[in-house]
């Protein structure tokens, strides 16, 4: 067991025997994945739209079908992927008051992951959940209409289908009446901890 599976497990038994039960709100990465797409779409939707009425006469676009074009697409992946993990610790080492202690990254079958090690309250594991959304989604959205294009349209959409999950996992703890959320160490989602 490692050391961060360990501490979640002392956690847990610390908060029982100050008389919490918990509930467990986690995800397989199959309905993570799924619903993730359908928690994003909305907002690149609407987004296309927009880029499509206003935008596309002053667009810079790509050919798609280019070597290029995929090497571009696996940059803008890897790199969003991994600002997107360093935005979830960020959020919760400033919400959580603890610094980057609070948090842990990993590198799981390649793809980098951050989760937080300490329990906090609903608005602090909000933050941290919803850094990545409101950071990159909104700066991507505001990328695409200063700069439209094929790269900043391919931004949007990668940062958006990245924070689905997020949405998801935000969308069950804004459920929740007032608990203690411990971030799970290996699944999509959390343990709500209630008196």
């Amino acid at each position: 067991m490692d050391h961060y599976r360990e501490n979640f497990e002392k956690i847990k038994a610390q908060l029982y025997e100050k008389g919490y039960k918990e509930k467990d709100v986690t995800f397989t990465s199959g309905k993570v994945m799924v619903l993730g797409v359908v928690y994003a779409l909305p907002f690149v939707i609407v987004v296309v739209l927009l880029y499509r009425l206003f935008l596309i006469e002053r667009a810079y676009l790509l050919e798609i079908n280019t070597f290029s074009f995929y090497v571009m697409f696996l940059a803008i992946a890897v790199v969003s992927v991994v600002i997107h993990e360093l935005l979830h610790g960020m959020g919760w080492a400033i919400a959580s008051g603890k610094g980057w202690n609070a948090v842990r990254f990993n590198i799981n079958a390649m793809m980098p992951s951050c989760a937080c090690k300490v329990v906090l309250e609903k608005r602090a594991y909000l933050i941290g959940v919803l850094t990545p959304f409101i950071v990159l989604g909104l700066g991507s959205v505001l990328f695409v209409f200063i700069y439209p294009g094929t790269v900043s349209l391919l931004t949007m959409v990668v940062n958006f289908i990245a924070a689905g999950a997020d949405l998801l996992i935000a969308f069950y703890v804004l459920k929740e009446r007032d608990a203690l959320f411990a971030d799970h160490p290996t699944e999509a989602g959390y343990i709500a901890f209630y008196k």
